[in-house]
């Protein structure tokens, strides 16, 4: 232990709010005690029985070491099914300011919950015992849904299998829910996925029935046994999902279960869905007859083996953190997937945008990735075909149209342009953003003297990666020239010379690109939040300790 008997009988005897300290043991591995809790508000004191473990005051696997526990509370909120009082506490490790610190979370956690009578206004999840299924995991994602549903509504679910995983000592086989189809009128309810997600080809099927009411005792422990269903669910359901098995037997692989989703509205009447699989070998059915000899469909007394399943919508998947919607909502055009718009591609991405179109007619090979976002499990390939797939592998909610086309540089040809002048100022200014990341200042003369609605970024990095250059139409040639013309220093002797009669490039590496990146996205979406884009450059000082923004 890393504190005496001493020190825990002193610490426990200066709170003043407990009393009663009984059936005390301390050994090296575990401490526990009852003890009660007694202050004004209480109708009468509550006791806990109370075990610290060898780690005290330390967090163990990111919980608490400190456990109080009374199994006639479990109806109160944040109480687990073993009687235990859930809470988190700040780190300390000085052992006597942490054990008061715990306590009083006790305290204020029965103040709050039974004195108060206070409930949660947020949405907890249901306690659910997620275990395997013949020896592996399932996972299913979800979102929400435009359409409702209605009580005792049942059919079947489309399922798109997802790449399956490393999970604890087991694997996880992962599946994203495409859409709901209603049995009574066929009726199919989209989830909100990205058309790549949306896609038929290699689609599975479940089941799902709509119970309306959440499916858990002290609205927090779901329901474990398939018998506690029964009066949920309609016999029409019931016969369904028995003739469902029974149609699929013969064909359906035996390894893989029946997932069952069972859908119910959450407090803040938002709809969740819990999955339960079905071992197609091993009925859940159990028949008997009414007076009038009609078949009626029973459940048996067995337990139920749930997945994990979970709510990725687009607000809980950005949840933690995105871009402004001013953003996020945009039609966006990367021109260039190099070293410095496959870092702006995957990080609008990771920041919540949903449409980001690309255009490179340039191959990706080896040499490019240590300082891209490409991998070598592509020796060779399409810049802008790996990149989109890449960033399909990071959010379910953005749709991609890449272009290896040489488009960008037919621009440079006058008859082109007076040929196609009025469909190329349309399509560009169908975007929002464009970010001009080709290092290709002919390009960037070109956008600059076309008459299009959207807004140009050019994005340029000096050698060594001491700048970072952020020219915003209009005038973007001109600004950014002149910076490197006439302002930065630009070492254009040092340059990396590639085997071969290849254009020489700058030097950087992927830290230094991605840090200038992720700063100047950073003010992007400051300046777009606040409505006033305008350009700026990044400067690294002279022992590379600050970066400083200069905005024009």
């Amino acid at each position: 232990m890393r504190f005496s008997k001493e020190e825990l009988l002193d610490t426990i005897g200066s709170i003043s709010y407990v009393t009663n300290l009984r059936d005390f043991n301390f050994d090296n591995n575990l401490v526990s005690f009852n003890i009660a809790f007694d202050f004004e508000g209480l109708n009468k004191e509550i006791t806990f029985e109370v075990t610290i473990s060898s780690q005290y005051p330390f967090k163990f696997s990111g919980s608490e070491t400190i456990s109080f526990n009374n199994l006639d509370l479990i109806e109160y909120s944040h109480v687990m099914s073993d009687g235990s009082v859930c809470f988190h506490n700040q780190h300390c490790i000085d052992f006597r300011q942490k054990l008061i610190q715990d306590f009083d979370a006790i305290k204020s956690w029965i103040t709050k919950y039974i004195v108060k009578e206070e409930k949660d206004s947020h949405y907890e999840h249901l306690i659910v015992n997620n275990d395997a299924f013949e020896g592996s995991h399932y996972s299913y994602q979800f979102t929400d849904i435009k359409e409702s549903f209605k009580k005792g509504e049942f059919g079947t679910v489309s399922l798109k299998p997802l790449t399956s995983s490393p999970y604890y000592k087991s694997r996880m086989s992962n599946y994203l829910a495409q859409s709901f189809i209603d049995h009574s009128n066929f009726t199919v309810k989209n989830c909100d996925w990205n058309s790549h997600y949306m896609s038929a080809n290699q689609s599975e099927q479940g089941l799902y029935v709509f119970i309306e009411d959440t499916p858990a005792v002290n609205q927090r422990f779901s329901l474990d046994n398939w018998k506690s269903f029964e009066s949920l669910v309609s016999q029409d359901f019931l016969q369904y999902l028995s003739r469902y098995v029974i149609s699929v037997r013969s064909t359906y692989n035996r390894r893989l279960p029946i997932p069952l989703f069972i859908g119910f509205h959450t407090k803040d009447k938002n709809v969740h869905w819990q999955v339960a699989l079905i071992n197609i070998d091993e009925s859940i059915f159990e028949g008997s007859t009414d007076i009038n000899g009609k078949y009626i469909y029973k459940l048996k007394n067995k337990d139920i083996t749930w997945a994990v399943t979970n709510n990725s919508s687009y607000s809980y998947f950005f949840g933690r953190g995105a871009f402004n919607k001013a953003l996020t909502n945009a039609k966006i055009l990367v021109i260039g997937v190099g070293a410095v718009g496959s870092n702006v591609a995957k990080t609008l991405t990771r920041c919540g945008c949903r449409d980001i179109s690309l255009v490179d007619y340039d191959i990706k090979k080896p040499e490019n990735i240590c300082r891209s976002e490409y991998e070598f499990i592509y020796a060779y390939a399409n810049k802008v075909d790996e990149l989109r797939s890449l960033l399909y592998k990071i959010s379910p909610f953005i749709d991609i149209i890449a272009s290896d086309s040489l488009f960008t540089e037919y621009l440079k040809s006058d008859s082109y342009v007076e040929l196609f002048a009025d469909n190329i100022r349309a399509e560009l200014s169908n975007y929002d953003y464009i970010f001009d990341c080709s290092t290709d200042d002919d390009l960037m003369h070109i956008l600059d003297k076309i008459d299009i609605t959207s807004i140009i970024i050019n994005l340029s990095i000096t050698n060594h990666a001491q700048s970072l250059v952020c020219g915003v139409s209009p005038n973007t040639y001109k600004f950014v020239r002149h910076q490197f013309d006439n302002i930065l220093e630009n070492d254009v002797e040092d340059l990396y010379n590639p085997l071969g009669c290849w254009s020489p490039t700058f030097k950087a590496s992927y830290n230094d690109i991605s840090t200038l990146i992720h700063f100047a996205l950073k003010h992007i979406n400051i300046m777009v939040s606040n409505k006033q884009l305008n350009s700026f450059v990044i400067n690294q000082d002279n022992n590379y300790e600050s970066l400083k923004v200069s905005k024009f």
